[in-house]
């Protein structure tokens, strides 16, 4: 929770549509009715169509209560809020201080939401106070959505220069943000060879794997796989985005081998599970030897910039160092 305040704080307030300052504008013309339950509807901005099929959890946090005059009393545990002193003039930032403190004091402390509903259903039977709303973070099969907490009085009101309605709206409509993350997933390559001729050495083979979503190129890279018999070994190839085309190429496939079937596999990434591709190869009764290396770079801090046995290390212009070690195949990286 705090570090999505952190992370998107001013544009969840800019978004309200009732923000708490605004009280103090017209809290003289009517009192408050702290007898009278309020309501809360929630809209989202329209950004990501698909989060209108996605049911989006809200936690709400009452941190304070609020008298007849609009005068706040910070509830027991969040007095760290002050809000017995805020006003008009307290500032859109100062409001996301307070609001991080909130969700600090909920977090450290596992405090209980006052009420659990969902974005979609809104809440009701809420007591006149200062609450912190926290709309969940949910998933999407290519994205992950999140929202940033942020305070709301009820009841409020729209008093502006433009709006001189200074009546107390009990029941609320705010906006919630989303911010959008590509969720990733993975292809695993499975390679069989059923024949090897000892006498040649080890078998290399090289795969293409290039990644297309939307109609760009989201992922390309080549990887290997180096046998020293028969069997089956498999490399597992991450940090594609979800819902990707990936189209997997035996581009060589090894002097005296030969691929059976079909050397080219397209499947879709998931999230969830890795994607997996299968090839085999046999032994073409060729006498042709080969291999391969892989070359593999690593990048460290200028704090921990102890190069590995045997490998060769340059600075950069940053001040960090690059080193490289060759390694059999593929699967050495990932190990």
């Amino acid at each position: 929770m705090k570090k999505r305040i952190k992370q998107g704080a001013g544009v969840a307030l800019a978004l309200m549509l009732a923000v708490p300052a605004v009280m103090y504008t017209a809290q003289a013309a009517v009192g408050i009715d702290t007898d009278r339950d309020c309501s809360v509807s929630f809209q989202l901005d329209g950004t990501f169509q698909e989060l209108d099929t996605l049911e989006i959890p809200v936690n709400l946090y009452q941190v304070a209560q609020v008298d007849e005059k609009g005068d706040y009393e910070s509830l027991a545990g969040f007095e760290i809020l002050d809000l017995e002193n805020v006003d008009n003039e307290t500032t859109a930032r100062e409001w996301e201080e307070k609001a991080a403190q909130a969700a600090q004091v909920i977090e450290e402390g596992n405090i209980a939401p006052t009420q659990r509903t969902t974005a979609e259903e809104g809440a009701e039977n809420l007591s006149p106070g200062m609450y912190l709303v926290d709309a969940q973070q949910v998933q999407s099969p290519e994205y992950t959505y999140s929202f940033t907490p942020y305070l709301l009085s009820l009841p409020d009101n729209y008093y502006s220069d433009t709006n001189p309605d200074d009546s107390w709206i009990y029941d609320v409509t705010v906006g919630l943000k989303p911010e959008q993350e590509i969720r990733y997933g993975s292809v695993r390559i499975n390679k069989t060879l059923d024949a090897y001729n000892a006498t040649l050495g080890g078998a290399s083979f090289i795969f293409s794997i290039e990644a297309v979503k939307d109609g760009e190129t989201v992922y390309s890279d080549v990887v290997s796989l180096v046998f020293d018999g028969p069997g089956t070994k498999s490399i597992e190839v991450g940090n594609i985005p979800a819902g990707a085309q990936v189209t997997v190429t035996e581009v060589y496939s090894g002097s005296s081998y030969q691929v059976v079937g079909d050397n080219v596999a397209t499947t879709v990434i998931s999230a969830e599970d890795p994607a997996e591709v299968s090839f085999v190869n046999t032994y073409d009764d060729e006498n042709n030897g080969g291999s391969s290396i892989v070359n593999h770079f690593d990048y460290t801090a200028p704090e921990e910039n102890d190069s590995e046995d045997g490998s060769q290390a340059a600075e950069n212009q940053t001040g960090g160092t690059w080193t490289w070690t060759q390694q059999t195949d593929s699967t050495d990286v990932q190990e």
